[in-house]
């Protein structure tokens, strides 16, 4: 979010830490399962990141410092959790809530659509981490397969492709921290051999800025809020991306993930969601106001943290403490300086891929054309109207599709 836009990489990353670290915290005291991990939302990152982009810029244009356009984003994010805390409290209150019924709320070939759109925005990205064009508009000019951008984006594709395939073929808890440490070690011996000073490879693409860690009350400086642009927050651009990061990061995720995390989840008695939906309203309005990043439930990191022996809420308060360690202790920060970008560009690809491929392949593998259908036309029109106006008109769509059946077996019997 912070890197693409030019902004401070340590308040960002306060910023991701100080969000998991409340909301483990908060979640873990209401909850009623044993262990239950709420990492950063993956989802958050493309729609944040592009309100950043465009906050940023304005804010250059207009020759101003760029603290404003830092106090600006981090003011958008803590919007973003706040809104997403009160939905949380409405939908508790909904009679579908402790049955789960809250998860028609939208069709699955629409939520396939749109979490193909978002995977597409989160491939998108990895460009954007290696400060590239996104894809197609460097397709159109022809630089996509020229040598300074495609010796940075061939890779992060090989790996990230990579990585996917591997986790195709084992869940293994160690896979993913393998690879980081596999390609960061790999990163600087090719740069030793090669006499290549750090600086030289940051300046060519190959490692993240320099970050020399500040302490961490430097994110609550950074909420100035008299520095804020709340015309760059309310404007049509802006907007469309913060309420696209309410409904798509931590709303739809986390009301589908307590719904369908059943089967890995550990706990006294059955899982009640209204419950659970509570506990997340108290987080993201607990992180909204202390100036975290937007964090909810995930099913694989719940489920790894169970593999790694994570069976007990005390185990969930340690995965916080070691990100508070972080966050209290700065000079930590200076390792950031050493990840190589194809580290976290591979991610971004492999993240995309599979949300790519659960939403728009595996129906085509399955036979259920129909579905399959539906969530490819889904997935167009958020291409060429966005992720917002794709859903609302999708939910349109498929009331007026849910009328006309019901119609037609009315007028049958």
């Amino acid at each position: 979010v912070f890197g693409p836009a030019a902004l401070p990489l340590e308040v960002g990353i306060q910023h991701a830490l100080l969000g998991f670290v409340l909301m483990q915290f908060v979640v873990n005291r209401i909850t009623g399962a044993r262990s239950l991990i709420t990492p950063v939302s993956y989802e958050v990152i493309p729609f944040l990141s592009r309100f950043a982009m465009q906050t940023a810029s304005a804010v250059a244009a207009e020759g101003l410092p760029p603290s404003v356009a830092l106090a600006t984003t981090l003011m958008g994010s803590a919007l973003v959790n706040i809104a997403a805390g009160f939905l949380f409290w409405i939908i508790a209150l909904l009679p579908g809530a402790k049955s789960g019924g809250v998860s028609r709320l939208l069709p699955p070939a629409l939520q396939a659509g749109l979490f193909a759109a978002i995977g597409w925005s989160l491939y998108e990205l990895s460009f954007e981490t290696l400060s590239l064009a996104q894809p197609i508009a460097m397709l159109r000019n022809g630089s996509l397969f020229g040598w300074a951008s495609a010796r940075l984006w061939l890779p992060a594709n090989a790996l990230g492709g990579f990585l996917w395939m591997a986790s195709q073929r084992t869940s293994h808890p160690a896979l993913f921290p393998t690879f980081v440490i596999a390609i960061t070690l790999s990163t600087h011996l090719v740069r030793l051999t090669s006499a290549t000073t750090q600086a030289e490879a940051r300046a060519d693409g190959w490692l993240m800025p320099e970050t020399s860690g500040r302490p961490f009350w430097d994110l609550l400086n950074s909420r100035d809020f008299g520095s804020v642009r709340f015309d760059l927050i309310f404007n049509a651009d802006a907007l469309g991306e913060l309420i696209s990061a309410v409904l798509f990061g931590p709303l739809i995720n986390t009301v589908l993930n307590l719904v369908l995390i059943g089967p890995v989840w550990v706990g006294d008695e059955s899982l009640k969601v209204d419950r659970e939906l509570k506990a997340h309203a108290v987080g993201s309005l607990v992180i909204g106001a202390a100036g975290g990043y937007s964090n909810y439930i995930a099913i694989s990191n719940t489920a790894i943290h169970l593999k790694c022996g994570g069976s007990d809420r005390l185990s969930c308060d340690v995965a916080a403490a070691v990100a508070a360690l972080f966050l209290l202790f700065h000079p930590l920060f200076g390792v950031i300086g050493y990840v190589p970008t194809l580290v976290v560009a591979a991610t971004c690809v492999y993240i995309g891929l599979d949300f790519l491929n659960d939403n728009l392949v595996t129906p085509l593998n399955s036979g259920n054309l129909s579905t399959a259908a539906a969530s490819w036309l889904v997935f167009g029109c958020c291409q060429q109207i966005g992720i917002l106006w794709g859903a609302v008109l999708g939910v349109i769509c498929c009331q007026l599709c849910r009328r006309v059946q019901r119609g037609g077996h009315e007028k049958a019997e």
